[in-house]
Order: structure tokens, then C-alpha cells, then sequence
């Protein structure tokens, strides 16, 4: 099962290229298949992109591209967790590794703010999914963390349930 779908995944982007179209159809057993032939004349094809270098963009790439942030703006509901530090852990101060997962991802045009003791852990919002502290902007003790995702315009579209972690001098 495993293969078989390591091998769809590397066969389909060859096939989008080659194909005018690529439908998806999930047979009367369950079975997911791929084919370039339309299961009925209603049927639409599969939406996929090639990867395209910033320079060789077509018009219509680069308007998905600009269209992407205020779509997901309107669209999504982010969700943003802690993975580092974890509940109770407690690092030592030149060790300090924050991390957040985000979903659907964080993509062009959106940022992450670190937010320990309820300030923000940098002076901008970064685009990294992780964050090495430097002792000098942390202290020792007990410290609360939060991640929150911000659009292009600065405003806050989720926040992470707060993390309680300690850190110790090195």
C-alpha cells in the first residue's frame, strides 16, 4: 500500500505534465484512481500546478500567487500549536529551541510571533517555523509561550494554547 502510493505520488506530477487533464474517480470498491479520461462529461479535472521559478512565472501563476494570502485571509481557520518547548520542560538557556506546527501551513504572506510571557520573542514576526533563543533574550525562570499567525496587515488570525517551561542558567 505504501509503495503504491509513493509511486502515484512521483508518477502523478509526470502524468499533469503530459496530460491535457487528470481526473480523479473513486470506483463502487473504494479505490481511489487516476486517469486522463473524464468518468462523465460533467466531470472536472484535477487542479495541479507545476513548480515554476519566480522568473519564469506565467501571468496567471503570478496572479494564484497574489491571490493566495487574501484567499486564505477570507477562507481558512489557522490553527497553530507548540511543538517546543513541551509542557513542563525545562532547558537550559543557551538551548532554547521554540517550535510551532501550523495548519494548512504557513505560506507567503503570513508570519508567526513568538510570544513569551505574553511579549513578542523578536522585534518582527518571522517566517520560521522555529526560533533558537540566544540567553540574552530569555531569563532564567519559569516562562509562559504562545505562537500566534498574523497576515500581511498585522493582524492576529490564531494563537496557540499557552506552554509553561523553564529555563536554567547553562
Amino acid at each position: 500500500m505504501k509503495a503504491s502510493l509513493i509511486a502515484l505520488l512521483l508518477w502523478l506530477p509526470g502524468v499533469a505534465w503530459a496530460a491535457d487533464a487528470i481526473y480523479r474517480v473513486v470506483g463502487a470498491d473504494g479505490v481511489v484512481r487516476y486517469t486522463d479520461k473524464p468518468p462523465h462529461p460533467n466531470a472536472r479535472p484535477l487542479q495541479l500546478y507545476a513548480p515554476e521559478s519566480a522568473a519564469a512565472q506565467t501571468a496567471p501563476a503570478r496572479a494564484r500567487a497574489e491571490v493566495v494570502p487574501e484567499a486564505l485571509r477570507k477562507a481558512a481557520r489557522f490553527a497553530v500549536s507548540v511543538e517546543s518547548p513541551t509542557p513542563g520542560q525545562i532547558m537550559a538557556a543557551d538551548q532554547v529551541i521554540l517550535a510551532a506546527s501550523v495548519m494548512p501551513g504557513l505560506v507567503s504572506g503570513f508570519t508567526l510571533t513568538y510570544l513569551i510571557d505574553g511579549q513578542a520573542a523578536t522585534r518582527a514576526p518571522v517566517q520560521t517555523l522555529s526560533l533558537r533563543l540566544t540567553p540574552s533574550m530569555i531569563s532564567v525562570g519559569e516562562h509562559r509561550l504562545q505562537v500566534a499567525v498574523r497576515d500581511d496587515r498585522g493582524q492576529e488570525l490564531a494563537r496557540s494554547a499557552e506552554v509553561r517551561f523553564s529555563v536554567v542558567a547553562p
